[in-house]
């Protein structure tokens, strides 16, 4: 879909799709602006309220659990540095001959590298869901900021980037067309997809 700007006084810009074989109807820009605007508003109010869930629930969980995991695999290492250590004394006691102190500490060392492995990622993964917290957090004023400025922009070009910060793509189907007086001019159906990042 496209903006289409009329030269003549008093029509206004419409929405519409430039293939001549589209079965999609246009409509008037500002009537598909306004419900962009009000569906914003209305996705800003719920996804407020589905961040606060997320912080008290859903974020608290998965972190806890990474850090559970991370506990669990710090113990695990204690052990496996202790057995190490063992094989060393075993070593210089005479128990283990040269061939068996080497086997062991292979067998030891690679268990203590994959679990200094998997505590890096859990530790990472603690990163990620930070900063997807942080992301989900600021992504509230940007949309406020967004909302809050739209209507006093001039140009199509400004408003299009405005709304480009906070939406990856809207996307716009209308059947029928509104000709008759009493018909609805928003009998159009738009999918928001914002750019939670």
């Amino acid at each position: 879909m496209q903006r289409r700007p009329y030269k003549a006084k008093g029509w206004e810009p419409t929405l519409m799709c430039p293939n001549k074989d589209c079965d999609n109807i246009s409509s008037k820009l500002c009537i598909v602006e306004e419900k962009i605007i009000s569906s914003l508003k209305d996705w800003l109010k719920d996804y407020r309220i589905d961040y606060d869930d997320y912080v008290l629930e859903a974020k608290n969980k998965k972190k806890s659990n990474y850090e559970e995991s991370i506990s669990n695999l710090k113990k695990e290492l204690e052990v496996q540095n202790k057995k190490l250590a063992n094989v060393y004394d075993f070593f210089e006691e005479g128990t283990y001959t040269r061939e068996m102190f080497s086997e062991r500490c292979k067998i030891i060392s690679s268990t203590i590298t994959n679990i200094e492995a998997n505590i890096k990622e859990f530790e990472k993964q603690i990163e990620i869901e930070e900063k997807k917290d942080e992301g989900k957090k600021a992504l509230i004023p940007k949309v406020e900021n967004v909302l809050d400025i739209y209507p006093n922009l001039q140009t199509a070009e400004e408003k299009n980037n405005l709304l480009k910060t906070i939406v990856k793509r809207v996307e716009y189907l209308k059947t029928e067309k509104a000709i008759k007086k009493d018909s609805d001019p928003t009998n159009f159906e738009l999918d928001i997809y914002p750019n939670i990042g």
